[in-house]
């Protein structure tokens, strides 16, 4: 049987190469520049409401949310797995003249990579799915909690996966930019998910297709807030957006969870 640290690397290492595929094309399918106007008050209201100076940006990506934070006078720490994601950061943040640090680090190697404590960690975009076990969710949970303030707040948004596991969809979304067609779809393998994307390209006439895989756990509500409650956070609600209305099980596209660290938590 291969040791819990092993199996973790093994993840890291395919998470890092799906999305070092993806990173050139991420922004296309996720109307970067578009999100900017839709986002922003709603960060705006976290940072003013919890006094954020200092975050971490846990699975950034190509920086959208670092980039956004920075732009409200937060000093940022992109963290992302995915060499190739971070060096979009680093051109986005330059042509915006923003000052992102960046750090590549997995989740559980957050307070070894660290030497400080943040006012808050974002971790967005369905960035939890990628731990395999309870765990290991549990375990970066326990990170976040380490690398905050006593009063910190954790922000998390993933999917809403008690609506998805219950309709077991398939097609996620097919979305077209600049000539080239995203397809993303799940396929379920027992109590994990397959997470397809399937790039079609117009050349000479012709479609190529390119597909990549991810493997995904889906992490359920109750779980989720439960596990918080056991690292050290206070009272997390959940919420169906970043709008922070109320959570649907049923019909929620996202699942959003604000978590505060307890002073006395380690």
């Amino acid at each position: 049987m291969i040791p819990t640290i092993e199996r973790d690397k093994q993840v890291v290492q395919g998470v890092t190469e799906f999305y070092d595929w993806l990173a050139p094309e991420y922004d296309r399918m996720t109307s970067f520049e578009k999100r900017f106007v839709h986002e922003k008050p709603f960060f705006r209201l976290l940072v003013e409401r919890h006094g954020i100076k200092t975050a971490i940006d846990a699975g950034s990506g190509t920086g959208f949310h670092s980039l956004l934070l920075a732009q409200l006078g937060v000093e940022v720490t992109a963290v992302d797995v995915s060499p190739e994601m971070l060096h979009v950061v680093e051109t986005h943040a330059r042509e915006l003249n923003l000052h992102v640090a960046l750090l590549e680090s997995s989740f559980h190697e957050l307070p070894l990579a660290l030497h400080s404590a943040f006012d808050a960690v974002f971790c967005l975009g369905n960035s939890l799915a990628h731990l395999l076990s309870k765990e290991s969710l549990r375990e970066s949970l326990l990170s976040f909690a380490t690398v905050l303030h006593p009063g910190g707040i954790l922000f998390l948004q993933n999917l809403n996966y008690d609506r998805i596991l219950a309709t077991r969809e398939r097609m996620q979304s097919v979305k077209e930019s600049e000539g080239v067609t995203y397809v993303r779809f799940y396929d379920y393998e027992s109590e994990l998910i397959r997470f397809n994307i399937l790039k079609l390209t117009k050349q000479s006439g012709a479609i190529v297709p390119e597909l990549n895989s991810v493997t995904l756990r889906p992490t359920l509500e109750g779980e989720l807030l439960s596990l918080l409650s056991e690292v050290g956070f206070v009272s997390p609600r959940a919420f169906g957006g970043i709008a922070m209305e109320e959570f649907n099980p049923a019909s929620s596209k996202d699942l959003v969870v604000l978590a505060v660290k307890g002073v006395t938590a380690q």
